[in-house]
Formats: C-alpha cells, sequence, structure tokens
C-alpha cells in the first residue's frame, strides 16, 4: 500500500480532523504532505528547508483544547489563529470562515484588525485567500465564502516552539459529484520575541504552501483582489491613519501598484501610534505584488491593503508540486520611519 493510500485510511478515521463527512471517502491528500522539501530561495540561491509535515501516517496534526490558537509572546496573548470554522459568526452559518488571524495586537494590545466589519462580513482579520480557483473549466468563487460555493476549512492546528502550524482545504461545494477538494493548504507562522527597535514590537512570519488536491491542474484566475490580505483596525480612517508602500506611495496612489512592504499606521488609546509592516519575499510569485487597496473616500476611510500575485496574470498550479507564499508583519506601537521598513524589508530578503 502506498503512503498516500495509507494517509486517506489514517484520516478517514480520525474524529478529530474537521472534515465534512461528504469528503472522507474522497479526500486524496498528497505525499507532498508527508516529506520533508526543500524549496530553493530564487533571489539568493539558497537551499531553504521547510519542514512541510511530520508523517501524517503515523503522526496526527493535534487538535488545539479550543477552535482558536493563541500565540503568546513574552507572556501576552499577541495572536489569535482561527483552527476550525466559527460556531457563531455574524450573518449566521454561512459566514463560517476559518483560517484567519484575529485579533492581532501590538505589544501595548492595542488590536491592528477588523474582523466581519458591517460593510464586508466576509472580512477576516488578516487572512490569505485566492478569490477565483478553476477546476475543470469550473469557475469557483472563494473569496465571498457566503455565496456558497467555495470556502477554505480550517483543519485544526498545533502549536510549536515558536508558533504554530495549520492545515486547511479549499472545498468545491458545488462540485457535481458533491463537495470536492480543490487545494490542500499547510501553513506555518513563527514569532520573535518582543523587540525595542525600530519600535517596540515583534515579527511574524506566515509560511503558505499549497498543492493541488486532486490530479488534474489549477488556475488561481487573475482578477484585482485575491490572496493575502489586511483590514485594518475599525479605530483608523482617512484621518487618523496613514498608508506608505515601499514605492513611495500614499493610500490615495497605491491601488493597483507594486510594493515590497506597505507600513499603516494610525492613533491608538491614550494619543499613541500603533502600526504594522506587512513584507512579501522576493521570492514570491509575481514579486514585488501588486497591491488591491481603497480608496480612503471609500467606506468611511477603513484600511484594506492586499499584495495580489495574481493581478496581472492568472497563475496554474500543477499537481505534485507545493506552491508556496511567504511574508513577514512587523506589528508595533509606536511609529517606523521609511527608512527603518526598507531596513526590514532588506533584513527579510536576506533571510
Amino acid at each position: 500500500m502506498s503512503k498516500c493510500a495509507r494517509t486517506r485510511k489514517w484520516w478517514a478515521f480520525q474524529p478529530t480532523i474537521r472534515v465534512p463527512r461528504s469528503l472522507l471517502v474522497r479526500l486524496d491528500i498528497p505525499c507532498w504532505l508527508l516529506d520533508i522539501e526543500k524549496m530553493i530561495d530564487r533571489t539568493n540561491k539558497t537551499a531553504r528547508t521547510i519542514l512541510l509535515a511530520a508523517s501524517l501516517c503515523t503522526t496526527v496534526l493535534a487538535q488545539s483544547d479550543t477552535d482558536v490558537l493563541q500565540l503568546t509572546i513574552d507572556g501576552q496573548d499577541l495572536v489569535s489563529y482561527q483552527a476550525a470554522p466559527m460556531s457563531s459568526p455574524k450573518g449566521g452559518a454561512r459566514f463560517k470562515g476559518s483560517n484567519f488571524i484575529h485579533p492581532l495586537k501590538t505589544p501595548s494590545g492595542f488590536v491592528v484588525t477588523d474582523h466581519q466589519p458591517t460593510d464586508h462580513p466576509h472580512h477576516f482579520g488578516l487572512w490569505w485567500p485566492w478569490k477565483y480557483v478553476v477546476t475543470e473549466g469550473r469557475k469557483v468563487l472563494c473569496w465571498e465564502l457566503q455565496k456558497g460555493d467555495g470556502i477554505i476549512e480550517a483543519q485544526g492546528g498545533k502549536q510549536t516552539n515558536r508558533g504554530f502550524t495549520a492545515k486547511s482545504i479549499y472545498i468545491d461545494r458545488k462540485a457535481s459529484g458533491g463537495p470536492t477538494p480543490l487545494i490542500n493548504e499547510l501553513l506555518n507562522v513563527t514569532n520573535s520575541a518582543i523587540v525595542d527597535q525600530p519600535a517596540r514590537g515583534y515579527f511574524l512570519d506566515l509560511d503558505i504552501a499549497h498543492e493541488v488536491a486532486g490530479r488534474s491542474p489549477l488556475e488561481i484566475l487573475k482578477y484585482r483582489y485575491s490572496g493575502f490580505a489586511l483590514r485594518g483596525t475599525p479605530k483608523w480612517h482617512a484621518r487618523n491613519s496613514t498608508v506608505l508602500t515601499s514605492g513611495g506611495r500614499d493610500y490615495t496612489a497605491s491601488n493597483f501598484t507594486r510594493a515590497r512592504w506597505v507600513r499603516v499606521e494610525g492613533d491608538a488609546a491614550n494619543g499613541l501610534t500603533a502600526g504594522l509592516i506587512m513584507m512579501s519575499h522576493p521570492g514570491n510569485h509575481a514579486h514585488p505584488e501588486r497591491l488591491r487597496t481603497w480608496d480612503p473616500k471609500t467606506h468611511h476611510g477603513a484600511i484594506f491593503i492586499n499584495f495580489n500575485p495574481v493581478q496581472d496574470q492568472s497563475w496554474t498550479f500543477q499537481p505534485g508540486k507545493a506552491y508556496t507564499r511567504n511574508y513577514r508583519l512587523f506589528v508595533y506601537d509606536g511609529k517606523v520611519s521609511a527608512e527603518q521598513a526598507e531596513a526590514l524589508w532588506k533584513d527579510y530578503a536576506n533571510h
């Protein structure tokens, strides 16, 4: 019996894994989840060894005691990851999102993300879904989960010494033969300790690996928004926050431009300032990625930042190959200059 065959049998008999019952006999868990893969950093040609997973034939990815994994940094709960579909989302069962980070806090406890805002209840803090996945000629909508088409379902996670790992599945809920897996995702998140320079904050690295779940290629369809996104805190708006990109663009001029990093800062409690810097790794597809940002005159100036590698051109995923995206955040209290932000990105690029 092959490794993958053993894995399918293992998966079907683990009741803690949150897979829809209709999928249990249809899942085709690929062998990339069983091995340690070597990814080559195209920027500096050095081998970056990434542990994609321990052997699933013998090791279960542990379910958290709750549906939320908490990252405690220097004694503070600063990062919360939704490791299973929400039980009571705003808007009812059709908004049972998962595989996102919220709340995301600065060291002082200021929350920099928003979750299910009234204008876009399918926005989930910090999250990274594809807008459309094309399978065998069918276009599956995965961003607006309330439409009942595609959905990304988190399958639980396991905390590590410096963060956590988690698995999710993109599911085509309207496939002719019943709900069908499209993409298997493995997320690896690591954090630093709190540092004092260039501001009091911490680093959060997200490594996202995707592989086709079936035997046919998939297309990540070109669209104006798709991929790694932030919905900023509702306390920030056009009058009390700023956006700056690595290209020197502000919020008004940033839409559809390319950027290595984006800095967002705004008013926090007691007249202070808080912020975060979103950094895209140079090894990412279509780097420097294009941005989707909102006109600050719309939605009361709410913050929406999206690194989108398929804004110009669709991206084809072939079976048996892992496709990765890597991002770093610096979440902080205080202010960071453009020069300091560029230095942080250069350090990440050479990491």
